[in-house]
């Protein structure tokens, strides 16, 4: 039921997202660690799941919730079919109440994104398209075992601006241990002479159980850069703010307030429904994930049986929560907001370990507000974690 939120009369309006996570990909990029399959022999099944459980959960939002953002992810979206795509859209649309200028972000890698797909992409409803591109690189590419080529990447962009995407975003990734500042130079670059109004960069991390771990532990990889990271990070920002972006949380950078409206919710701790295997969901009070199995979740959507567990957040985890996504991002942590939810003052609560940021230029304090400095991005989650409470 496609509603406009003004036809809601009478009602206080909440927003709330939906996350879709597919759980496929071609290729194993030898870094990640999010729950994919290669094996593809199970799809149809996954996506009838998918749609069952969407059909199941309507139940976890109230009347006066809307859906604002609906975001596909994974694995890689765009294995699916437009026929996939439509049936799973249709049972959004059927059973939640969606806004009229929802945000709805497609996931996708450049190989997948011929002319026709995006035109269909773009008839089922789709407005964002989020685009891993990761390099302009071809040896970089290969290096991290990606199903593309820089080429695509670049044609594929233009032709989704041609299809009539305004709203579209690239991933890239630094810190590669071969990667050296000029290089990186070039491809920040190369990245915003693109038609597109975001940007999300992230430093290559060596996460326990993947490929590339077991690679760098046998010797045959380098580890992912220190300082070359913070060096690359560096350029970024810079470059960024000469052309008038937005750096507007750690890893994420937009023109004229394009800002990711599904991540951004997850900063503001807004309520959203994860659908898939091994997917989140948040109401404000617990937090809920699937099992991280296509086999073991195709099995219980079958039982009817219960593929979550969820744990409920004490008021330290909602604190401790609060300042690890509130710090992320340019507008920090609200001192009065902070008070009304959680009961305590932040400037109270956190004297000492506030002045001792901003005393080494890593936080600004500006009236009821703490953020970040630029400097300061770089060690947002070590920032959090020394303020972390148990009250």
């Amino acid at each position: 039921m496609l509603t406009k939120i003004n036809d809601i009369a009478g009602l206080k309006i909440f927003m709330a997202g939906i996350y879709i996570h597919i759980p496929f990909c071609k290729k194993a990029c030898f870094y990640c660690d999010f729950h994919f399959s290669v094996s593809f022999k199970k799809k149809k099944e996954i996506v009838g799941a998918l749609i069952q459980e969407v059909i199941s959960r309507t139940d976890f939002f109230k009347p006066k919730e809307i859906i604002r953002t609906i975001y596909f992810g994974g694995g890689t979206p765009s294995v699916l079919s437009l026929e996939e795509l439509d049936d799973i859209m249709a049972a959004i649309h059927s059973h939640y109440t969606v806004a009229q200028d929802a945000e709805i972000t497609f996931e996708c890698n450049p190989d997948d994104l011929n002319f026709s797909f995006l035109q269909g992409l773009k008839f089922a409803g789709i407005n964002r398209l989020s685009v891993g591109v990761q390099s302009f690189d071809d040896d970089h590419l290969s290096w991290m075992n990606r199903s593309h080529n820089a080429h695509q990447s670049i044609q594929c962009i233009h032709d989704a601006a041609q299809v009539g995407f305004n709203d579209i975003t690239i991933d890239l990734i630094y810190g590669l241990p071969q990667l050296s500042n000029s290089v990186w130079e070039s491809t920040v670059k190369k990245a915003f002479e693109l038609p597109i109004n975001h940007l999300s960069a992230y430093s290559l991390t060596l996460e326990e159980n993947t490929p590339y771990s077991k690679l760098v532990k046998q010797k045959k990889y380098l580890k992912p850069l220190d300082d070359g990271s913070s060096e690359h990070y560096t350029i970024l920002v810079e470059l960024s703010q000469s052309l008038g972006w937005d750096h507007y949380e750690v890893s994420s950078f937009c023109k004229k307030e394009n800002y990711a409206r599904h991540n951004k919710s997850y900063w503001e701790g807004i309520k959203y429904l994860g659908i898939g295997p091994s997917a989140h969901s948040y109401d404000q009070e617990k937090r809920y994930w699937n099992v991280s199995s296509n086999d073991s979740y195709l099995d219980l959507s079958r039982q009817n049986g219960d593929y979550r567990d969820f744990e409920v957040l004490t008021i330290s985890d909602q604190i401790n929560e609060k300042l690890l996504t509130g710090l992320r991002t340019k507008w920090g942590v609200n001192q009065q907001s902070f008070k009304l939810k959680y009961g305590y003052d932040i400037y109270t609560l956190f004297e000492k370990e506030i002045n001792y940021w901003v005393s080494i230029q890593w936080m600004v304090k500006k009236k009821e507000n703490i953020r970040l400095t630029e400097v300061g991005f770089l060690f947002a989650d070590h920032i959090a974690s020394s303020m972390f409470v148990d009250v």
